[in-house]
């Protein structure tokens, strides 16, 4: 799908957003499609390690062709990326290669912890937009407290060898983040000497960029002090659309535990998903906020962010750069 028709569907769907239409005449502009809920990590803010034996597996590549194929022409930018470490998945490259022949804006988010020389080199070579390291922590003792199961020396090794073969492939591909949770909010305010040092490790490597995220409540699966501000529709359910690695369709990324699936691709189309019965009234109750009996919505904690124009702040430019998470 070509850039420069993403302004006139993003303003569509916003307008539509704005005016909280039930029924959207665009499909979506942006997916998740969860490669693996595997991970080789059990960090303390994520709910993954409670995730089910049964709710935990590897996409088949004939569903994420499926999925490729019909969101081609519509979707701008795909997120391969969702609950679990797409590194695990043995088929990955294959399938940024597959998504890059149809001229999608491909992502991945992971905690590098698997990366290789080869597959660092399979990665850059694959066409890959963007790559953002999950790295919280910036010591040894912090990082291995909150990733639990990680390493800190050997990941930061991974990351640099990565950074020094995009250098040598002179490769502006894939733009690269490390992007780290705001645990504490002195931190932005008060850089430490740790934060400097780590930042000093990656002085001259085509690192693009460190991104300060804030924690959030996975739609109230994990512990957090609410600050509530005005109550703000959420965006999700106008704009994209979240694949498990089993085909369930979901309506926005903090339904961690599948509590309210749409459909699924295997039985029906993405397009025919995105507007039917269970989506329409969910953006109905989202509109009215009437969201009391929806368990997720009930407690997810990005529905009071403060937002401008009824948006959440912090999306508001990552929706004008097209850098959704």
């Amino acid at each position: 799908m070509k850039s420069k028709k993403y302004w006139p569907r993003l303003a569509k769907l916003f307008f539509h957003y704005r005016k909280n239409s039930p029924i959207l005449p665009s499909p979506p502009v942006r997916l998740w499609v969860e490669l693996t809920s595997f991970c080789n990590y059990n960090c303390i803010m994520c709910p993954n390690k409670d995730l089910k034996k049964e709710q935990k597996g590897f996409m088949e590549f004939k569903v994420f062709r499926k999925i490729i194929d019909e969101a081609q022409h519509y979707i701008f930018d795909i997120n391969l990326a969702h609950r679990g470490e797409s590194l695990l998945h043995p088929q990955l490259i294959e399938m940024i290669e597959y998504a890059q022949q149809r001229h999608l804006f491909t992502r991945i988010h992971t905690n590098g912890s698997l990366l290789t020389e080869e597959l660092s080199q399979k990665i850059i070579s694959s066409g890959l937009d963007r790559l953002s390291f999950s790295f919280d922590g910036y010591d040894k003792e912090t990082y291995e407290r909150i990733r639990v199961g990680g390493n800190f020396e050997k990941t930061i090794r991974n990351i640099v060898r990565f950074l020094e073969i995009k250098k040598a492939a002179n490769s502006k591909k894939p733009q690269t983040a490390i992007e780290v949770i705001n645990f504490n909010n002195k931190d932005k305010a008060e850089p430490s000497k740790a934060k400097e040092k780590f930042h000093d490790l990656f002085k001259h490597l085509p690192l693009d960029s460190f991104v300060m995220k804030e924690l959030h409540n996975w739609a109230g699966e994990l512990e957090k002090k609410e600050d509530k501000a005005r109550y703000s529709v959420c965006p999700f359910p106008w704009n994209a659309l979240i694949i498990f690695w089993n085909g369930d369709v979901l309506p926005c990324t903090q339904d961690f535990f599948g509590r309210y699936i749409m459909g699924n691709v295997k039985e029906a189309s993405l397009e025919s998903i995105w507007n039917n019965e269970k989506m329409v009234l969910l953006r109905k109750k989202l509109s009215c906020r009437e969201v009391d009996d929806i368990e997720t919505c009930s407690k997810c904690d990005r529905l009071w962010r403060t937002g401008f124009l009824g948006v959440p702040k912090e999306y508001i430019w990552k929706f004008i750069t097209k850098k959704m998470p």
